[in-house]
């Protein structure tokens, strides 16, 4: 059977999706004004989003897949940035009047006895605010406009997705203080330095300044900072990051035409964007999408909430409206009902299926661990991160998801043999031309990825198999995150189990050896609490770029190399000097001490031989057996409701968030569709994805506010 797409609706699509891209001025292709405004919005983001949580532990911006500042931004981009420079366009007059009125002001607040400090995101903002008026000066004196097209909206949006996934959570926050924090935090209580310290690699990847790092966690040291100590490691890490990220982005590229066309899963993170992006008008001055009356009633509501919790903050007889409650379900067990206008949002562009599943799942779960709870079964594995409270539910939710990409793969094989025979060079029928890399550039780039991260690992000194067996365990378990994130919209979603513990603790630290279990403690930083990582971010960036003409797309692959250089050096030139002037310790707790004693807690507690976890496998393939009944179940009964991809996270400590707005969504969208139809669904979206934009634009309104009233602590919307 020809599984392909006909030639003719395929040629219908390319066509279609091309011509979604032009604008009413005929303006589809990129151009050095948008690489200029996405450079800069993604510098402003890395530096940004960890000065945010840690100098003003304020609104956390890009912790989770919603990627609340990255939302904000591209909203002041589309609805104030781009129709001033429209404004500008139609009257050179006016583009002087505004580059004099910024010049002025600019010069105003730093000669009026105000220093330049150049750790502050307004004073970035500020320069980036003057060059780019100053520049549309030239260019609309040409009859041209610095407003960007719509292509050039998509390149920014797709690098700011990027960027979230390294300034805070997803790389820079982790990575810095694990690196330093086991000389500073080593004591004769923890015995670190007798039993870890010995197990050092040859290699330098952990910090020694000589002092202990005193500077990195005390603060106080600006002036002294000891860079030549920081050097090697950080090339050492550079270089492993490298192999990482080329091998997410590679995969990404691989899966997307299966997942985007072929499935066509929903990408519930990235409507809010594309909805923006096709609201651009090239001649109308302002945004179509921004014009929908329903979509200012969602914003409404999480704005009017959030302000009120933010205006407690600074007078506390303003209300301040908790939105979460505990309820007793059975025995021991409790659920949460936590409501976040972002989740609803989100929840509510998903398959009523796919949210069925969710909510049930993590009901059934709460069921499943009150019996294991009464019956004495309990594993000798004790975990962290993921199901940490139920180690049995964490190798059943492990089971299931490897299974569930596993057969995902499987489905698509078609598809991957497609990619394989083409970069072989043996698929000329094969079209690749839609991608952001060919797939001989994508396979490529895969396994030197994969052999690059392999390799660190035994240069580091993990025996060969471990080192295999463990990067092979990671990356699917990211795919099958990524996958449950362009699937299911859930913006607040973690492993059920993470690769070093099932390698370490499921296969046994026996086999492993001291060596092997160091190292791969280090992979807590980049495989443990992956709140956000890059993969997910760059599949539901090829989303985005599914109305992009070929040749721009092409030019995508770049700004996403940019992208992840600029958040990597943005986000670690904020973090270490921020540390080193105030502290780590005294900036956030858990990433600066708590993070690192996990991290190393666990290495010196493994480092003792043990065995298997026999009952922690066996629910592990039992977990595998049940995701594959499920899937077949869902393939070839027509009745059967509920989604498989809710029973490999069912038992998530971050479903405890999100499963009543799952629940809310989901009924609210059953309602709308059995009595107002497809039609009144397609339309009450507008004000879903208000609830989503929302919950973003008053983080980032409150921020700014905050920023300059010197307001510290003002925690509004937070998923964990």
């Amino acid at each position: 059977m020809n599984r392909s797409l006909p030639t003719t609706y395929s040629q219908h699509l390319a066509g279609r999706r091309e011509e979604l891209l032009i604008d009413a001025a005929g303006r589809s292709h990129l151009s050095l004004r948008g690489f200029w405004v996405g450079s800069f919005l993604s510098f402003f983001l890395a530096i940004g989003a960890p000065y945010a949580n840690m100098a003003m532990r304020s609104s956390n911006m890009a912790f989770d897949f919603n990627t609340p500042g990255a939302i904000f931004l591209f909203l002041v981009l589309i609805g104030f940035l781009n129709t001033l420079f429209k404004v500008t366009a139609r009257d050179f007059r006016l583009a002087v009047g505004l580059a004099v009125l910024v010049v002025g002001l600019f010069f105003w607040h730093y000669t009026g006895g105000n220093a330049v400090n150049a750790y502050a995101p307004g004073f970035w903002f500020s320069i980036f605010l003057l060059i780019s008026f100053l520049t549309n000066l030239p260019v609309v004196w040409r009859g041209g406009t610095f407003a960007l097209n719509r292509a050039e909206l998509v390149l920014v949006y797709v690098m700011l997705l990027v960027v979230s996934a390294l300034c805070t959570m997803g790389m820079t926050q982790q990575l810095l203080p694990a690196i330093t924090g086991i000389l500073y935090f080593a004591s004769p209580e923890n015995k670190w330095a007798v039993t870890l310290f010995p197990l050092f690699p040859k290699r330098g990847v952990v910090v020694d300044d000589g002092s202990g790092n005193e500077g990195f966690y005390e603060g106080g040291a600006l002036d002294a900072i000891p860079y030549g100590a920081w050097v090697e490691p950080l090339c050492w890490w550079a270089l492993f990051l490298l192999a990482l990220y080329m091998v997410m982005v590679s995969t990404a590229v691989i899966l997307r035409r299966q997942w985007v066309e072929r499935e066509r899963l929903a990408y519930p993170l990235t409507q809010v964007g594309v909805a923006m992006v096709q609201g651009e008008q090239g001649r109308g001055l302002f945004n179509n999408f921004l014009k929908n009356r329903a979509l200012w009633w969602g914003v409404a509501i999480p704005l009017f909430y959030g302000s009120l919790k933010a205006l407690n903050q600074y007078d506390p007889s303003m209300p301040n409206i908790q939105l979460i409650w505990a309820l007793p379900l059975i025995g021991s067990q409790t659920v949460q009902l936590w409501i976040s206008f972002a989740l609803i949002g989100f929840s509510y562009l998903i398959s009523t299926q796919v949210a069925a599943g969710i909510w049930i799942f993590y009901l059934l779960s709460k069921f499943e661990a009150e019996f294991l709870a009464v019956s004495g079964l309990k594993s000798t594995s004790k975990f962290i991160y993921g199901v940490a409270d139920q180690p049995l539910l964490a190798y059943q939710g492990g089971g299931a998801l490897i299974a569930m990409v596993l057969l995902g793969l499987w489905m698509a094989r078609g598809h991957l043999w497609d990619v394989l025979r083409k970069a072989l060079g043996r698929g000329a029928d094969i079209d690749d031309g839609d991608e952001i890399m060919s797939y001989r550039a994508a396979v490529g780039c895969l396994l030197c990825g994969l052999l690059g991260m392999i390799g660190w690992l035994w240069l580091m000194g993990t025996d060969l198999w471990v080192g295999t067996l463990f990067v092979g365990v990671a990356i699917l378990i990211f795919i099958g995150i990524t996958r449950v994130v362009c699937e299911a919209g859930l913006a607040a979603v973690r492993s059920p189990m993470i690769a070093p513990d099932l390698i370490v603790q499921g296969i046994g630290s026996q086999w492993i050896g001291t060596g092997g279990i160091f190292n791969l403690s280090f992979a807590y930083i980049w495989s443990a609490d992956i709140r956000i990582f890059l993969m997910a971010m760059v599949a539901n960036g090829l989303k985005l770029i599914e109305n992009m003409d070929r040749e721009s797309r092409r030019v995508v692959f770049w700004a996403i190399v940019l992208a992840i250089f600029i958040g990597a050096v943005g986000s670690c030139w904020m973090v270490f000097h921020l540390a080193y002037k105030y502290g780590g310790i005294n900036l956030d707790a858990w990433r600066f001490r708590g993070g690192p004693a996990t991290i190393y807690d666990m290495a010196r507690r493994t480092l003792e031989p043990t065995g298997a976890d026999w009952l922690g496998l066996s629910f592990f393939a039992g977990g595998a057996a049940v995701m594959v009944l499920l899937t077949w179940a869902r393939q070839y009964l027509l009745w059967w409701p509920l989604h498989p991809l809710g029973f490999a996270i069912g038992a998530n400590f971050m479903m405890n968030k999100a499963w009543f707005c799952v629940l809310i969504a989901w009924s609210i969208k059953k309602l709308v569709l059995r009595f107002g139809g497809p039609a009144r669904y397609r339309g009450s979206q507008y004000f879903f994805m208000g609830l989503i934009m929302g919950e973003a634009l008053c983080n980032g309104l409150w921020l700014v506010i905050d920023y300059f009233t010197g307001k510290i602590g003002n925690k509004i919307f937070i998923l964990g």
